[in-house]
């Protein structure tokens, strides 16, 4: 009975280990298009073990946040000429191995009317910031460039002294594919948090769902990690170790009502359209003239002789 309660819980330490490691790497990119605007709402969670980061838990204010928002913009602006951001918040906390940031803002300026049909130009959800952008001591978003690079760098040369008297051996590895190290050093340069490049397929190419219920199309993306680097060291002596920087994210992107994906353009209908208010102006006036009518027949027949007995 003993041996069972201690497996019990030996299984149960398991499965919650599992769970958090699973949700730790879980990052989202969130879109929702309402009214020709569009609300974006990042969580992002970004693992490396080459250099440790300075520990911080701090949100986005003042300059910090103005820096985050040009950025931001200047990046979408490349994409849509007339984009533009707003009501940018959210916070950042590192320790160790670990970013996690959570962002919020709305885009405006990249949807155009057609009558009743409202265009959204959503070309720009695989924006990247290329911005060295730091908040207290952590440099946050070039995080390949400031922590993962130095220490890939450090091992390129292992077969010449003096780390060939103390490393026998580097394994570098992209994804599932061993590669050299110059390509391994490179790609780790490039590991840049808001960089979601890796969203390639155009929207129509996600998958789509309509919900009934709640009257909303979404299309939802899972691709393959942003950044899954590997750098495995060998010494002569004591045991391997591994540099590891990882980074994935999955995307959706939510309409309110029936809507359809051109390529990367969203097509809905505005509430309240065009063909709505012209309506409503041929119900008021056909009202007016049957009033106005109304009152000259009457106004007529009050001036007419009556009839004498």
């Amino acid at each position: 009975m003993r041996r069972q309660t201690v497996l019990t819980i030996f299984l149960l330490a398991v499965l919650t280990f599992s769970w958090s490691a699973a949700s730790v790497h879980a990052s989202s990119v969130n879109y929702v298009v309402h009214d020709g605007e569009v609300s974006v709402k990042l969580a992002l969670s970004l693992f490396q073990n080459a250099t440790a980061m300075p520990s911080l838990n701090e949100k986005f204010t003042g300059v910090a946040a103005q820096s985050l928002t040009s950025a931001i913009e200047e990046s979408l602006k490349s994409e849509v000429g007339n984009a533009s951001i707003s009501a940018l918040s959210g916070e950042l906390r590192s320790s160790g191995d670990w970013i996690n940031a959570s962002i919020q803002f709305d885009v405006t300026g990249v949807a155009s009317q057609s009558g009743g049909i409202l265009n959204v130009n959503c070309s720009w959800v695989r924006f990247k910031v290329s911005n060295d952008l730091k908040l207290g001591d952590v440099s946050y978003n070039l995080i390949g460039a400031r922590y993962v690079r130095p220490e890939f760098e450090s091992y390129a040369d292992y077969r010449e002294p003096p780390l060939n008297e103390t490393i026998k051996s580097v394994m570098y590895r992209v994804g599932q594919e061993d590669t050299d190290a110059r390509l391994a050093i490179q790609s780790a340069g490039n590991v840049t948090l808001l960089d979601f490049s890796n969203l390639f397929p155009p929207i129509e190419k996600w998958i789509g769902t309509y919900n009934a219920t709640k009257g909303s199309a979404t299309w939802a993306y899972n691709g393959a990690p942003a950044t899954d680097l590997r750098m495995t060291v060998i010494p002569r002596e004591g045991a391997q170790f591994v540099v590891h920087a990882f980074y994935k994210y999955n995307a959706t992107l939510s309409v309110d009502g029936p809507a359809q994906a051109h390529s990367d353009v969203i097509t809905t209908e505005v509430a309240g359209s065009y063909e709505t208010l012209l309506m409503l102006i041929v119900v008021v006036a056909t009202f007016v003239v049957a009033v106005v009518a109304s009152w000259i027949y009457r106004s007529r027949r009050k001036q007419l002789p009556r009839r004498r007995k």
